[in-house]
């Protein structure tokens, strides 16, 4: 017995001596950043979401560090990218944090306006939703499903499957995002470039009318201006039904998943105060509270909440993720959305 207890005693200790080091070094990296982030006093986030999204983000992350101030400028992904490349090209490097769409990601990394980070709290997350050197990570998990207008199309008479849409008597009656560049890598991804072409040179007989904006079209198809819409969000959809809008989407298989992945600015004015968001956003407590205020699944499996309601809702549906790499394809991707769309 005093054997064991020894034998046990020594573990414990080797234990200690190893994890002890760890977490006096994860509370001095703690220390510097929060005492970095006070000096800076302000972070500065150019992204995608609503600002009705991100009030309550950045409502919690300030509630838990009051001394810093945020500022959000909010655009489409392309226009997001844009203002950065022409401000980085200027020489000026105006913000702090920010997130791109897979079609526009590479771009932006290679322009050099990432920073390379460890991102500690994703080390539970699967490898699919990070970059592998570091970075970006995906800030949610966000499905695009064909939806409709249950006044216009009566579900027994719904697409069930994407074939179904191809059918002559939808023509001139969907709508489709004008730039759906994304679009074309999450079908290459799921099917392969040529099915995926050949796909989408059928759907193009049916004469999809353009429109920007996934919650713009969102709300016109609940107002019945189409009957249905190829790409939307599914949580944008779902928002909508729980206030009693006449709407509903395909079970198609696959279901189409995408990331937006977030990033720390390379130059960052405030780095500190950019860190210790994205070390907060990244958390169970950040991811927990975006998840529930998008209803969206979140990459952090520890995540309930919306992020669970809306696993459940996909329950048993075959969903297929676009992965980062698919990002090098997307001058292609434009080309051939270009080609057969804007003839």
């Amino acid at each position: 017995m005093n054997k064991l207890f020894s034998s046990a005693l020594v573990i414990w200790f080797s234990i200690l001596l190893f994890v002890w080091p760890i977490c006096a070094w994860a509370q001095d990296r703690d220390a510097t950043l929060i005492e970095g982030a006070k000096k800076e006093g302000k972070l500065i986030f150019w992204g995608t979401d609503q600002a009705r999204i991100m009030t309550p983000v950045f409502s919690a992350f300030q509630k838990k560090y009051p001394f810093v101030q945020t500022e959000y400028w909010r655009a489409g992904s392309e226009q997001v990218v844009q203002k950065e490349l022409s401000e980085a090209r200027a020489g000026r490097y105006a913000f702090d944090y920010s997130s791109v769409d897979i079609d526009t990601y590479l771009e932006t990394r290679k322009a050099g306006l990432m920073k390379k980070y460890d991102w500690p709290n994703t080390k539970r997350w699967d490898a699919k939703y990070k970059d592998p050197e570091g970075y970006a990570v995906a800030r949610n998990i966000l499905q695009t499903v064909i939806g409709y207008n249950t006044d216009l199309v009566p579900p027994a008479a719904a697409p069930k499957a994407w074939e179904d849409v191809l059918d002559p008597k939808w023509k001139g009656t969907m709508s489709q995002d004008k730039e759906g560049y994304d679009w074309v890598l999450m079908l290459w991804s799921a099917w392969g470039k040529e099915k995926a072409i050949n796909y989408l040179q059928r759907l193009a007989k049916n004469s999809p009318v353009f429109g920007e904006g996934s919650s713009a079209r969102t709300e016109m198809l609940a107002a019945g201006a189409f009957k249905m819409d190829l790409r939307l969000n599914l949580n944008q959809i779902r928002e909508r039904q729980k206030k009693g809008a006449p709407l509903d989407w395909v079970r198609t298989n696959p279901i189409l998943e995408k990331g937006t992945f977030m990033f720390i600015a390379a130059h960052a004015p405030h780095p500190n105060a950019a860190t210790l968001f994205a070390d907060w956003l990244t958390s169970s407590e950040g991811q927990q509270i975006y998840s529930d205020t998008k209803e969206q699944i979140s990459p952090d499996p520890t995540v309930k909440g919306g992020s669970a309601e809306m696993a459940e809702v996909l329950k048993g549906l075959n969903r297929v993720f676009v992965p980062l790499e698919m990002g090098k394809y997307s001058n292609e991707a434009e080309q051939i959305y270009k080609q057969i769309f804007w003839k």
